[in-house]
C-alpha cells in the first residue's frame, strides 16, 4: 500500500486493513465506525466494563438469566480446580480438587469440555476438549492422557465449563465448530430501552475449526435484526479482498436465506437481558442458538469488534447508532 494512501487512513482514524474491507474514499469514510473511534468505545460501560472483560465476574452478573448461562464448574487455579457451583447452594467454602484430575474424570465421563482464559477474547487460548475411545483432543490435536494432563497442570485462571451443543441449522452449515452469533445492543437513553445494533453469523471453516473466528479464517454473514435471515457470508484472510459467499465454501450448505429459527422469541430474551442491564449500554453477545427460539450466552464483549458488521453495512448508516456515538462523544456530530 502507498505510504500516501496509508496515512490518509491513519489520519481518517482507520487501521490499514480497513481499506481492503471497507473501500473507504472521501464520500463515505464518515459513514464508519474508525479503528480509533472503536478504542474510544471501550470506556462507554465504565466501571462496569471490567464484568466484560473477565469471564467469571460476567457468570456471575448473568445470574439471574440462569436458563441462557453456560453452565460453567470451577475456575482452574495454581494447580487446583475451584468448585463454582458451590457456591450457589450457599455453601460458605468452595470445595476445591486437584485441577488435572478434576478435568480428565469429568471430560471422561462427559465427552466434551471447554477450558478458556478469565479474561482475552478473540478465541485466543480456548481449548475445546474431547475424549473419545481412550485419547484426549484439544482443539482436534490428539494427546495421550499423560500429555492432557500436563496440559492441563499448567493452565492458570482458567474456567472449566460445558460444550454447548448447537442446533441442528447450524451444525448443517458446518459441524466441526461451534458457530455463534455476534449482537451489538445499544440501550438508548432518549427512549428509554435497548435495540440491536447489528446482528451477524459467525460461521467456522476447515480454516478455523473448531473456532469460527473471522480472524482465524471463518466466515462472517450478516443476520436481518426483523426477520433473522441471514445474507451472505464474507471471509478476510489479510491483504486480499474479502471473498463473499452465498454458501458455505467447505460444506456447500446454502447460507443466504437461512433463517434462525425461533429468532423473534431470541431477539425479545436478548432484548430483556440488555435492559436488565442499561447501566451497561453497549454489549456485544457471544451466542449459540440451541434450539428453536432458545440460545445459550457463551460471553459479553465490552467493546466488540466492528469489522464483522462493518464488512456488511456501515454502523453509521442506522441513525439511532450515529446519535449514540455523537452523544457520548465517541464521534463529532454532524
Amino acid at each position: 500500500m502507498p505510504l500516501t494512501r496509508r496515512l490518509w487512513l491513519w489520519r481518517h482514524g482507520f487501521l490499514s486493513s480497513a481499506d481492503v474491507l471497507y473501500d473507504l474514499d472521501e464520500t463515505n469514510y464518515h459513514r464508519y465506525l474508525s479503528s480509533y473511534q472503536r478504542e474510544r468505545a471501550a470506556w462507554l460501560n465504565g466501571e462496569r466494563s471490567v464484568a466484560f472483560d473477565n469471564k467469571l465476574l460476567f457468570h456471575w452478573m448473568t445470574e439471574p438469566f440462569d436458563d441462557q448461562r453456560v453452565e460453567t464448574y470451577g475456575l482452574l487455579r495454581n494447580g487446583r480446580f475451584h468448585d463454582l457451583r458451590l457456591l450457589r447452594s450457599n455453601s460458605e467454602v468452595s470445595d476445591t480438587a486437584d485441577a488435572a484430575e478434576w478435568v480428565t474424570e469429568r471430560l471422561r465421563e462427559d465427552g466434551m469440555l471447554v477450558l478458556k482464559p478469565v479474561t482475552g477474547g478473540g478465541g485466543k487460548d480456548v481449548r475445546l476438549c474431547t475424549y473419545s475411545d481412550g485419547r484426549y483432543f484439544v482443539n482436534n490435536e490428539d494427546h495421550s492422557q499423560e500429555t492432557f494432563t500436563d496440559l492441563v497442570a499448567g493452565l492458570d485462571e482458567y474456567l472449566v465449563t460445558e460444550r454447548v451443543e448447537q442446533t441442528a441449522y447450524a451444525d448443517e452449515l458446518y459441524p466441526d465448530a461451534a458457530n455463534t452469533l455476534r449482537v451489538l445492543t445499544i440501550y438508548d437513553d432518549e427512549a428509554d430501552e435497548p435495540y440491536l445494533a447489528g446482528v451477524v453469523h459467525r460461521i467456522g471453516t476447515d480454516r478455523s475449526a473448531p473456532l469460527d473466528n473471522l480472524v482465524r479464517g471463518g466466515v462472517v454473514a450478516d443476520v436481518d435484526r426483523e426477520t433473522g435471515k441471514l445474507g451472505e457470508a464474507v471471509r478476510y484472510l489479510g491483504a486480499k479482498e474479502p471473498v463473499r459467499y452465498e454458501n458455505h465454501p467447505d460444506t456447500g450448505a446454502q447460507i443466504i436465506g437461512t433463517t434462525v429459527p425461533g429468532w423473534a422469541a431470541i431477539r425479545e430474551q436478548l432484548l430483556e437481558m440488555a435492559a436488565t442491564f442499561s447501566h451497561a449500554p453497549y454489549i456485544g453477545w457471544d451466542i449459540i442458538v440451541t434450539n428453536d427460539g432458545e440460545f445459550t450466552v457463551i460471553e459479553g464483549n465490552n467493546c466488540s469488534g466492528v469489522r464483522v458488521f462493518q464488512v456488511h453495512e456501515p454502523l453509521l448508516d442506522d441513525p439511532r447508532v450515529r446519535r449514540f456515538y455523537e452523544r457520548h462523544g465517541i464521534i463529532p456530530s454532524e
